[in-house]
Formats: structure tokens, sequence, C-alpha cells
């Protein structure tokens, strides 16, 4: 036996509330749903523009960012080694190994208030291995300086 449309148009009407909240609970998984796919489809961007296929970053186990990890001298001598690390033309392996600090300092415009900024100390490999890094203004820092390559973002 086949409901008649007119009753449950009816049943909807007479049953405002528990309609609305209905609709509105569909619509708000919708747009959790598609904000979800969003925060994917931006990070997938960014990761693909920025990074390269060919590189790997290693971190500590339990670390979640570069800042955060910690690798020793001699974990990074022994990865330096790995049969899997892509060597140069002159045979070297073509391994950066980078310390990256995060430094909270006064902000020009009011000191008062401070801004996190991270520095990367790079080796001289690590420029070879960035070939999308350029300098615009400026030269590049001479190992064993105390110099500083800014960028603008």
């Amino acid at each position: 036996m086949r409901v008649p449309f007119s009753y449950i148009r009816r049943n909807l009407w007479v049953r405002k509330l528990t309609t609305a909240l209905t609709a509105g609970g569909m619509a708000l998984v919708v747009f959790v749903f598609a904000a979800v796919l969003m925060l994917d489809a931006g990070l997938k961007a960014t990761l693909v523009a920025t990074g390269s296929p060919d590189n790997v970053v290693l971190i500590r186990q339990g670390s979640q960012t570069e800042v955060q990890s910690g690798v020793f001298r001699e974990q990074a001598a022994l990865i330096e080694t790995s049969p899997e690390i892509a060597r140069g033309s002159d045979g070297q392996p073509l391994v950066s190994k980078e310390v990256v600090v995060l430094n909270s300092l006064p902000k020009i415009s009011d000191p008062n208030k401070r801004s996190n900024v991270v520095v990367r100390g790079l080796p001289e490999i690590g420029k070879t291995l960035r070939p999308q890094v350029r300098i615009v203004e400026g030269r590049m820092f001479r190992p064993g300086s105390n110099e500083i390559v800014v960028g603008s973002s």
C-alpha cells in the first residue's frame, strides 16, 4: 500500500520543528563535509607547490614538525650512508643537515608585541637541493659568518 503524497506534505507541515531541525542537520553535515574537502584541497595544493617528490624531511619519532624534532649527529651520519640516499655527480650524498629554531622576537611596528620567527641553519648543499629558492636582492650568506638571508613572507 502506497502512502499518498498529500499525506507526506501535510505531515511535514504539521511537524514544522522536526522538519526544520532535520533539514538544518543535513545542511550542517554537508557544510562540514565541504569545509573538510576544501581544507584537504588547500593543503594538497600547498604541499605540491612547495615540495618535491625527490625530497624527504626526516623528523624524530613523536614530533609533528621540524621545529619540534631533533636528530643527533651520529643518527644523521647513519642516514647519510644509507643506500637509499641519492648521490651527486661527485659521489657525495645529497643530504642537508639543517638546524631549525623558532624564536620569539619583538615586532618592529610595536616592540611590546612579539612574533614567532623561524630561523634555518643551512649548509652549502642546502642551496643546491632547493633550486626554487632564489635571491631577489642582495647576495647569499658566506658560510661560517654571522650573516642571514631573510625572506619576504
